[in-house]
């Protein structure tokens, strides 16, 4: 994400259409909100309660926080937006919920007058986190309605890609702006990375509903990603679809096609993709993991090589964690990471301690619920594999922390020193709180 005054261009959401029925509908709206300047009163913290060992409780329970974070998207949502009406409009003349079209917002849900990113979202990395929230949230509550939106979300995703004759073909974009695809940062392109992210939530949304399309729409971008593949295993961060021309060349994005590669040949039965996982693997293994170059990531940050981010190294050591053995160092080389993450972007949560919060990176460098629990979520997966339990309840601090960025309202804040209010930081937390939760 990118600083603007105190706020942040959080990485990850964007929704589908929901039922009038569920969601509401859109009621008449001054065109043109003006800035809230006064942002600060539209956010509250709460005191901070404590056990009598003096460590950190939720303000409500992981569960309360869930389904009131839900509820926020699921219930009436249109009636908070303040935005013009017709920006909802899409090419048929059907209202489509805000995350479709907006990143952000202000704490009053209106958009921003004039910011850069005021009409911008970032689909295939932000859908494909809210399409996991939703089947989540499906599965965890029994609501259809999440279920729903998820495949909501999936089918506008499918209508919206590449053309299937292009390069980079049949695959979701990574920006949107002002409800066309591209713009921004990624200007004509898109992000290949960011399609594997996706490609990985068709098949679970697949597997949640058994229908096939969502399959193909998976196998559709797992075969341009093996004919795009370089040699060394990687993909450019920005390519323009049609042409092939590179805008911004590094990404250490590649643990996505390697997933969907190795999900794929399980799920047919064979080793149609293997070489091409494993040319991404030894790229992996013998790049970032070794030289800690984590960076290329984010759609709305300009190429800087200083930069540091740690979203896909988290969910490296996650395929560590899953495919270590105890000859082939895997485990070790998960700790390895997660200290590095720990010394770059840890921070000492001031007035909730013990409670730790994780920056989202280094041209962005603020803690944020989203990254601070998925760096939690990923250290519960660290604590079983080292069997140190230490690491369990530094975990749950920070999941009692971020349970205080559910405000009144139901919205869940990126942070306290935000003034954008982002729809990915609010799924994200919902996504990984679920994990504790469920745990």
């Amino acid at each position: 994400m990118k600083t603007q005054l105190l706020a942040a261009s959080a990485g990850i959401l964007v929704l589908a259409a929901g039922l009038d029925f569920a969601i509401g509908t859109l009621p008449a709206q001054a065109q043109n909100p003006p800035l809230l300047r006064d942002w600060k009163s539209m956010i509250t913290v709460a005191e901070p309660k404590r056990d009598a060992q003096g460590n950190l409780l939720p303000l409500q329970s992981y569960d309360e926080t869930i389904r009131r974070g839900m509820a926020f998207l699921l219930k009436d949502h249109l009636k908070w937006f303040k935005g013009p009406p017709d920006t909802l409009l899409d090419e048929e003349g059907h209202t489509q919920m805000p995350w479709v079209y907006y990143s952000n917002l202000q704490q009053s849900g209106a958009p921003f007058p004039s910011s850069v990113d005021r009409f911008v979202s970032y689909p295939a990395f932000h859908h494909a986190l809210a399409i996991r929230t939703f089947i989540g949230y499906s599965r965890y509550a029994g609501d259809a309605r999440a279920l729903e939106e998820a495949v909501k979300l999936a089918d506008w995703n499918i209508a919206h890609s590449t053309p299937g004759d292009w390069a980079y073909g049949n695959l979701p974009y990574s920006t949107f702006q002002e409800k066309k695809p591209g713009g921004f940062r990624d200007k004509t392109g898109l992000n290949p990375d960011k399609a594997a992210l996706m490609a990985l939530a068709y098949l679970q949304l697949h597997e949640a509903t058994r229908e096939p399309r969502f399959l193909r729409a998976a196998e559709a971008i797992a075969r341009t990603l093996s004919q795009r593949q370089r040699p060394d295993g990687t993909w450019p961060f920005r390519v323009d679809p049609k042409t092939e021309k590179v805008i911004e060349d590094y990404t250490s994005s590649v643990i996505y096609a390697v997933r969907l590669f190795e999900a794929l040949d399980k799920l047919n039965g064979n080793d149609r993709y293997r070489a091409n996982r494993e040319r991404a693997w030894n790229w992996l293994l013998n790049g970032p993991i070794k030289n800690k170059d984590w960076r290329g990531f984010y759609e709305d940050i300009p190429d800087k090589p200083s930069n540091r981010t740690n979203y896909d190294c988290l969910d490296t050591i996650r395929y560590l964690l899953a495919n270590r053995t105890k000859e082939n160092g895997y485990l070790e080389m998960a700790e390895e990471l997660n200290a590095w993450i720990e010394k770059v972007f840890l921070d000492k949560i001031k007035g909730f301690e013990p409670a730790e919060g994780i920056r989202e990176q280094l041209a962005c460098n603020v803690v944020m619920g989203i990254h601070s629990l998925n760096w939690a979520s990923m250290l519960l997966e660290l604590s079983e594999a080292t069997g140190d339990e230490k690491m369990r309840q530094r975990a749950m601090q920070t999941a009692n922390y971020i349970t205080y960025y559910l405000q009144p309202d139901n919205r869940i804040l990126v942070g306290f020193t935000y003034h954008q209010w982002w729809y990915s930081c609010h799924t994200g937390v919902i996504l990984y709180l679920l994990d504790f939760a469920e745990n």
